[in-house]
């Protein structure tokens, strides 16, 4: 199941707390452990000598990790995490919540929160006080019946079925009341399904303190929750709840994300259409960009959630696009349609002539409706639109 991990680390006691909660799964599955640090700027000795402390402990353990120090001053640090992950097959990376101090913003909360939101890979989290010592003898999926629950019952049936423990099903409710049948019961018919040793449990009350309840009352070894996009855990693990849980859960939590049914949007900055003498007719336009040497947030593309706002998309990629309002009421993050079509829930600073000629769209209000888009955005800068920008 696990048979690629891998640690990202910046030297930090909560990188060294996940290094050695990857070590420790690494002996419970037979993995092969990659551990990577990232190089913005600064201290190249810093960089090393945070890998080799936990590869000293991999070692020690009968492991032969595998290191490797990136340099990337320019991509966002969750991208750099999950690009590498994807390009070498890993099956669940391990961070660090907590980082503080160590090279540059590399796991800081941010971080480790946008690699939540965002990969495709389940992430297991760790904090100081996550244990390190452990076997995978009882797993809890909290559950609501959600799509990222859905995902995250399947992975916890699988985990379970490897290890040969225990699948908890928790559903919690804010009434009291126990209905007939919860979500905690479908998980146990497909869990039983599956032949693996179903315990299923409904609690009341605050989510984050039902589930910390219950991992302590159940000696819970690893916790299994589902994410929703870039919205972060559905429902009753949202804000607060999700922060609470993944950054004070005792044990490790893995968060898996469902399989996205989102689209892909091709993007490219307005100012680099106007410096290089490009037109928006150009048919070729967006091969121009391919050829040419743009940075990641000049040019790239990325996937928008159902439901999500274009411009909310791209802030979670962490790129810098203008905007002013959020609401439809100015023309700050305006973006030209190239391809495919996109929804605005509100348009109250674009003419019925900018929007149908033009291709003019409001990104913090505008949601793909195709599987595809193309789109240039900043434009905000077009001659016609200039002495709107507030």
């Amino acid at each position: 199941m696990y048979n690629e991990i891998l640690v990202p680390t910046d030297g930090s006691e909560v990188a060294e707390r996940a290094g050695a909660v990857a070590v420790r799964m690494a002996e419970l599955f037979g993995a092969d452990l990659t551990i990577v640090s990232v190089r913005e700027s600064g201290d190249d000795a810093q960089a090393k000598r945070a890998v080799e402390d936990i590869q000293e402990d991999a070692i020690e353990a009968g492991l032969t990790p595998q290191t490797e120090i990136i340099e990337d001053e320019e991509t966002p640090i969750h991208r750099v995490i999950i690009d590498y992950a994807e390009d070498h097959g890993v099956d669940v990376v391990v961070m660090g919540t907590h980082g503080r101090t160590g090279i540059s913003r590399f796991l800081l909360g941010s971080v480790a929160e946008q690699a939540l939101q965002e990969s495709p890979i389940p992430v297991v989290t760790v904090h100081e006080d996550t244990a390190i010592d452990f076997e995978i003898d009882n797993v809890l999926v909290p559950t609501d019946g959600s799509e990222g629950a859905e995902a995250a019952t399947e992975h916890a049936i699988d985990l379970v079925t490897e290890t040969g423990g225990t699948l908890h099903a928790l559903h919690v409710t804010s009434s009291g009341r126990e209905a007939e049948s919860s979500p905690a019961d479908d998980v146990g018919d497909r869990g039983e399904a599956a032949g693996v040793e179903v315990v299923t449990a409904t609690r009341s009350g605050r989510p984050h303190e039902a589930i910390a309840g219950y991992t302590a009352e159940a000696e819970i070894d690893v916790v299994v929750m589902g994410t929703h996009g870039r919205t972060g855990l559905r429902r009753y693990l949202l804000g607060s709840v999700t922060e609470r849980t993944v950054r004070f859960s005792p044990v490790p939590v893995v968060s898996v994300k469902p399989e996205s049914a989102g689209a892909t949007v091709e993007f490219l900055d307005y100012e680099v259409v106007e410096d290089r003498g490009w037109s928006l007719e150009d048919d070729d336009l967006f091969e121009k960009a391919t050829e040419a040497d743009l940075t990641a947030g000049a040019y790239g593309t990325m996937t928008v959630e159902e439901g999500e706002y274009i411009l909310e998309a791209a802030e979670a990629e962490g790129y810098d696009w203008p905007f002013y309002c959020r609401g439809g009421g100015c023309i700050n993050c305006a973006a030209t349609l190239v391809a495919g079509e996109v929804e605005m829930e509100a348009n109250r600073s674009l003419s019925d002539e900018e929007v149908d000629e033009m291709n003019l769209r409001l990104t913090c209000v505008a949601t793909p409706t195709t599987d595809e888009v193309k789109l240039v955005y900043n434009a905000k800068q077009l001659e016609q639109l200039r002495d709107r920008i507030i």
